[in-house]
């Protein structure tokens, strides 16, 4: 007789013990602790025909977005097919899904992951790991309306409710419902001081907002858990890094890049588009980070897998222009140019203007670089992530117009900015530094 998990969910196992691990794993992959792997595997290797084990295993490796743990994701999915035991209608389901997406479809597999949370919204692994597949899709009213689908079946008494919460706090910041995302982060928090994500909406919040001085202090007093031993450690560090530079306290944010954010032997892709990200925009700024990018671009180099995520590309190309590495930035190009536009895996069909814009960037060919970003900045969510993750764009196109002189695209896109995200402080701040261009 198959076991259910601790929301009523049937699993593929007659074995409580094989439940416990998932149970626990589970709850280290919600708060993004580490490491869920270790945990689940040993579980497995007592009880191979645990199929639902098998997939949770398979899930582990597509949420790093990381196409090199794909054959890993394809093995566990051998095993899963190899079980003894028949799957769970709910495991049928999901396998389905994750199978095309260890294929590099993501795009029908979310589709499939769309029905199977409708029609088991209490399934919390699959909940998390759509809505992390919403963010790199770039589907914003996704990331709070799916958990609002889920929400009425569920109940605080419920395991796992704080982290269902703490999704959804995520979704209502990205959908820029500040004051409700805030206030549920909290809530999540209160449930689950574990829950990283939590953590990490309401930094969004203080972000978004440029409450920074908040933000700081958010995630350096009472939250500090993720700083370690945590799946989270570098995003968030990059988001500290992010309020650093609203502050213009640029020594503060390389500091977090070397200590916190630059790649290690463990490093993800997720974690070097981090790296990316925080380095190009020092660079927009002046700051010299000449010395960082060659250790940056060699990672990008032997872990860049082309085609996979528009995202990953356009941060692995960042690199490589910003280390001035040419046959680097060639080798990007051509591996961008030949992903066909009917490419399964998110292909955002503006990546080769973006990747263009990029490269002349690089070349100090601003003026071009500003003309083909200003179309693309209404609407950028193709390129996938948060909406601070996106900003770099914007942050590009607006200081290429500078470098290129163009002064009233200047002043037109930093209006825009700052009466778009920012307290009234700041805007008064934004106004002195208008008049003084």
């Amino acid at each position: 007789m198959n076991q259910h998990d601790a929301r009523g969910e049937a699993l593929s196992t007659d074995r409580p013990a094989s439940v416990a691990v998932y149970e626990h794993a589970l709850d280290l992959f919600n708060s993004l602790r580490l490491d869920p792997v270790a945990v689940l595997q040993p579980a497995l290797e007592a009880d191979p025909d645990f199929v639902s084990g098998h997939l949770m295993m398979t899930g582990f490796m597509l949420s790093a977005f990381d196409a090199q743990l794909l054959p890993a994701a394809r093995a566990s999915l051998e095993a899963a097919a190899a079980s003894g035991r028949p799957p769970t209608a709910r495991d049928q389901s999901f396998q389905a899904a994750l199978h095309l997406w260890a294929e590099g479809d993501l795009g029908r597999a979310h589709r499939l992951l769309d029905r199977h949370v409708i029609d088991h919204p209490r399934d919390l692994f699959a909940l998390q790991l759509t809505h992390m597949s919403d963010l790199v899709l770039g589907q914003p009213t996704m990331l709070r309306d799916r958990i609002g689908r889920a929400l009425g079946q569920w109940s605080e008494g419920d395991a796992g409710y704080g982290y269902v919460l703490g999704m959804h706090a995520f979704g209502l910041e990205e959908c820029n419902e500040y004051a409700r995302a805030e206030s549920l982060g909290r809530r999540a928090l209160d449930l689950n001081p574990h829950d990283t994500w939590a953590v990490h909406a309401v930094a969004h919040v203080y972000e978004m907002q440029g409450r920074v001085d908040e933000g700081i202090r958010w995630l350096t007093t009472g939250t500090a858990h993720w700083q370690q031993g945590n799946a989270l450690a570098v995003h968030n560090h990059w988001h500290l890094a992010l309020m650093h530079l609203w502050n213009e306290d640029h020594a503060s944010a390389l500091a977090l890049y070397d200590r916190a954010i630059a790649p290690g032997a463990a490093s993800m892709a997720m974690d070097l588009v981090d790296a990316s990200a925080l380095l190009w925009r020092l660079g927009l700024r002046g700051v010299d980070v000449a010395s960082r990018w060659a250790a940056l671009a060699s990672r990008w180099r032997d872990q860049a897998a082309w085609g996979w995520s528009v995202f990953n590309d356009v941060h692995a190309l960042l690199a490589f222009v910003g280390d001035g590495h040419s046959p680097y930035i060639e080798t990007a190009r051509r591996a961008i140019e030949a992903v066909p536009p009917t490419a399964p895996a998110p292909w955002w069909n503006e990546a080769g203007t973006l990747c263009e814009a990029v490269m002349a960037f690089g070349e100090g060919r601003y003026a071009h670089c500003a003309d083909l970003l200003l179309p693309l900045l209404p609407d950028t969510r193709g390129f996938g992530g948060s909406q601070a993750q996106r900003s770099l764009i914007y942050l590009t196109a607006t200081e290429a117009s500078r470098r290129a002189g163009d002064t009233a695209l200047w002043k037109a896109l930093r209006s825009e900015g700052m009466a778009r995200k920012a307290p009234v402080v700041q805007v008064a701040r934004h106004e002195r530094l208008l008049k003084a261009a």
